[in-house]
C-alpha cells in the first residue's frame, strides 16, 4: 500500500506541474493576445519591465508540458483509443465553438471563407491550434523514439542529447544572426522529439538529479533572470553600436537554451515535491485532466483574441493593479474551461467507458503489436 501511495504522490506532483504550466500558458496569451508586451526596445513604465519579465517565467510552460508526457510515455505503450480520443478532443472544441460563432455571426467577416473554414473543419492536419498539432504528431511517433531510446546506453542517450540540443537549441541561442539548420522557435517535431529525449534521460536515470530542490527552483528562476535581462543588455549594447536591437528577445524561444534549462529545473524540483495528502492529490488529478480542454477552448481561433477584450486586458495594462487583473484573469479562464472540460468528459465517458467501445481497438490490437515493438 506505501509503494502505490508513493507512485500516486509522485504522479500528483507532476498532475500538479501540469496545471501550473496551463497556467503560465493562458499568462502567456494574456500578455501577447491583451497587446500588454510593447517592444521589448520600448519599454518605459515599471508595467512593461514587469510583464517582459513574467513572460520569461511563463516561457517554460510549452517544454514543461513535452517534459511531462515525455516522463510518462517513455514507459508506456501507444494505443490507438488514445489517438482517437486526443484527436476527438480537438475536433470537439474546434467544431463545437466554430459552430457557435458562425451560426451567431460572432465570428466576423471573412470567416466563412474556405481558407477559415478548413482550419476549423480539420484543426489537426490544418494546424488551428499548433501545441495540438505537433503533440498529435509527437503521440504518434513516440513508440518509435522509445524504441531508439531502450537501446542507448547512458552515454549514447547523452551524446544523442547534447547533439540534438546543439542542433536545435545552441546554435540559435549563441549565433541567431545566423541561418539555423532547423529553427521554428520550438514549435516543430524536432523540438518536441529533442524535449523527450531529455525527459527520458531523467526517467531512466534519475539518479543524475541529486541537487536538492531548492537549487532547482533558484535555478529556474536564475535562468528566466538570465532570458529577461540579456533583453535589456541587448537593447542596451544596441543604442551604443546600432543593428542589436532585433535579438533583444532572441531568447523568448521555447527552443533557446536558458528557457530549456529553466523548464527541466523546475520540473525537477516538481518531481522533488511531495504530496502526501492523498484527497488534495486526488483534486489535483482531476483537475489537471482538464487542462488540454483548457487550452483548446480559450486558444480556439474565435476565441484567443475576444477572452482578453471580454476581460478589459489592454486596458488594465497600464494599471497599478495589473498584476492582480492578470491573476485574476487567468484562475477565472481556467476555472471556466476547467468546468467546460470536466463536463464534456462526463458526456464522453458515457460512450468511450463502454465495453464495446473498447472492442472496437480490440480488432487492431495486432497492428498496435508491430508499432509497440511487441510482435513477433
Amino acid at each position: 500500500m506505501a509503494e502505490n501511495s508513493s507512485v500516486k504522490s509522485r504522479q500528483s506532483n507532476m498532475e500538479l506541474l501540469r496545471i501550473v504550466a496551463m497556467l503560465m500558458i493562458i499568462t502567456l496569451h494574456y500578455l501577447d493576445k491583451g497587446n500588454v508586451l510593447p517592444e521589448f526596445a520600448q519599454m518605459s513604465a515599471p508595467n512593461h519591465y514587469l510583464a517582459w519579465f513574467v513572460e520569461a517565467l511563463c516561457y517554460t510552460a510549452v517544454n514543461l508540458y513535452v517534459l511531462i508526457s515525455g516522463y510518462f510515455l517513455c514507459t508506456s505503450k501507444f494505443t490507438f483509443k488514445k489517438l482517437f480520443l486526443l484527436w476527438i478532443q480537438i475536433i470537439f472544441y474546434s467544431w463545437i465553438i466554430g459552430g457557435i460563432f458562425l451560426l451567431t455571426g460572432m465570428a466576423g467577416e471573412g470567416a466563412t471563407s474556405i481558407y477559415e473554414l478548413i482550419f476549423i473543419a480539420f484543426p489537426v492536419t490544418a494546424g488551428h491550434y499548433w501545441f495540438a498539432t505537433v503533440y498529435v504528431l509527437l503521440f504518434c511517433v513516440f513508440p518509435f523514439v522509445n524504441a531508439g531510446v531502450a537501446k542507448m546506453n547512458k552515454k549514447q542517450h547523452r551524446a544523442c542529447m547534447v547533439m540534438l540540443l546543439v542542433v536545435f537549441s545552441l546554435w540559435n541561442t549563441v549565433l541567431p544572426m545566423t541561418i539555423p539548420m532547423a529553427d521554428n522557435e520550438g514549435m516543430d517535431i524536432a523540438w518536441f522529439i529533442t524535449v523527450y529525449i531529455v525527459a527520458a534521460y531523467l526517467r531512466k536515470y534519475p539518479e543524475d538529479m541529486k541537487h536538492k530542490r531548492w537549487v532547482y527552483v533558484a535555478g529556474y528562476f536564475l535562468l528566466c533572470g538570465v532570458t529577461f535581462i540579456s533583453g535589456i543588455l541587448l537593447v542596451y549594447v544596441d543604442g551604443i553600436v546600432g543593428k542589436l536591437g532585433g535579438y533583444a528577445t532572441n531568447w523568448y524561444a521555447y527552443n533557446s537554451l536558458p528557457v530549456l534549462l529553466a523548464s527541466v529545473c523546475l520540473f525537477i524540483a516538481f518531481i522533488k515535491t511531495d504530496i502526501k495528502n492523498i484527497k488534495f492529490g486526488k483534486v489535483i488529478n482531476m483537475i489537471s485532466g482538464a487542462t488540454f480542454g483548457v487550452y483548446l477552448i480559450h486558444e480556439h481561433r474565435y476565441m484567443r483574441y475576444l477572452w482578453p477584450q471580454w476581460l478589459g486586458v489592454e486596458q488594465n495594462s497600464d494599471k497599478p493593479w495589473m498584476i492582480l487583473h492578470l491573476l485574476g484573469s487567468v484562475l477565472l479562464v481556467f476555472a471556466i474551461g476547467t468546468i467546460i472540460e470536466l463536463v464534456r468528459k462526463w458526456l464522453f465517458g458515457l460512450v468511450t467507458n463502454r465495453m464495446w467501445f473498447d472492442s472496437i481497438f480490440k480488432k487492431i490490437a495486432g497492428i498496435e503489436e508491430k508499432v509497440n515493438g511487441d510482435a513477433s
